[in-house]
């Protein structure tokens, strides 16, 4: 039986599913776990870069990319790209939420999970940090973050290594973000 992988359009949501030939239906049901593991890390990660006055406060548009592979020497398949709009308030933006590591860590344990952050670096536009956290049901993701800001562009770089039931699956999470202008109501306010 094929493995099959899901695309959408819609920030985690699945629309449809493609087969992906040669993968099995456990290691790509395996990789979609590892994969929703991942993503609930990322959802406790900030969404992008910024500095405080950085970053211009208003509308923004993030395009996400994760792609994953089970094996050092086999390609990156991508599984899920994803567009959405935010609402990047003056006050959020006051916080440093997204070059400041110890926001992530606070997050993640209050997720349930146990973190530790090393090596960070820190200029007037970029940072990057490691955090590794062992969560809840025991399972452990070991990352790597670089994020880029200017005031109307942003990136955001996430290495993982998720280390699940013995399995270990590398994820890569590029996010891509560009100021688009007013806030609209049907944005997601942070």
């Amino acid at each position: 039986m094929q493995g099959f992988t899901a695309r959408h359009g819609h920030p985690w949501h699945h629309a449809s599913v493609t087969p992906i030939p040669g993968a099995t239906m456990r290691t790509t049901t395996h990789a979609f776990r590892l994969a929703h593991l991942a993503l609930a890390t990322l959802a406790a990660l900030p969404l992008g870069a910024a500095a405080n006055s950085a970053v211009q406060p208003g509308g923004w548009e993030m395009k996400a990319v994760i792609t994953a592979r089970e094996k050092p020497d086999t390609p990156p398949k991508t599984l899920t790209e994803s567009t959405t709009r935010v609402c990047l308030s003056k006050a959020f933006l006051a916080k440093d939420p997204y070059l400041t590591p110890g926001i992530d860590q606070d997050k993640m344990e209050k997720k349930g999970a146990k973190c530790s952050i090393s090596d960070p670096k820190r200029s007037d536009n970029a940072a990057s940090w490691k955090m590794s956290c062992v969560m809840a049901d025991g399972n452990s993701v070991d990352m790597q973050i670089s994020n880029t800001v200017a005031p109307r562009k942003m990136k955001s770089e996430i290495r993982q290594m998720v280390h699940k039931g013995g399995q270990d699956l590398e994820m890569q999470i590029i996010m891509n973000s560009t100021y688009i202008g007013e806030c609209t109501k049907d944005m997601m306010a942070l």
